[in-house]
């Protein structure tokens, strides 16, 4: 019903956010809604996270990567960040990137998993994969966002406004 066009994990994630900003209690949504988004999110984020790992187990190139993510986390995280005031969440690929007034809301973010990117100057949110090493290499936003796609949601009642 509400996340029947989504492919893999990132659309998924892409269209849970967008749903949680519009109907979550926090942002004047219905209670019983939002707990029907959930239930279809978390049943979906299974389906997507197997389909994701079979195509990883037939993958041999090694570009495909099992996920042990579960929808919990993600969710969790999304919910913390909408309680947040002036801060702007970019979601590029499965990374939440956080920009704003993210000084006042430092210990918050901290506390959600989110950690501090010096080179681009702004928070991050991803989830750690035990099998997966980050670098810290050097592109830029404008790279990633090229890469991956990107999405910057604003709450509900303002216009969704897309990065340059």
């Amino acid at each position: 019903m509400y996340f029947e066009k989504c492919q893999d994990l990132n659309e998924l994630k892409a269209a849970y956010k967008k749903l949680a900003l519009e109907h979550h209690p926090d942002m004047g949504g219905d209670v019983r809604v939002m707990q029907e988004i959930n239930a279809e999110y978390d049943r979906m984020f299974l389906l997507l996270k197997a389909k994701q790992n079979t195509m990883a187990n037939d993958d041999e190139t090694g570009r495909v990567r099992h996920t042990t993510e579960t929808p919990e986390e993600f969710r969790s995280v999304v919910e913390a960040l909408l309680k947040l005031d002036g801060i702007e969440v970019e979601l590029c690929g499965a990374w939440l990137w956080i920009s704003g007034d993210t000084y006042t809301n430092r210990e918050a973010l901290k506390a959600c998993g989110c950690l501090w990117s010096r080179s681009k100057s702004r928070w991050y949110w991803r989830h750690t994969e035990d099998d997966c090493k980050w670098s810290r290499g050097k592109t830029s936003m404008s790279e990633i966002r090229h890469k991956y796609g990107s999405e910057w949601l604003e709450r509900s009642d303002e216009r969704q406004k897309l990065p340059a």
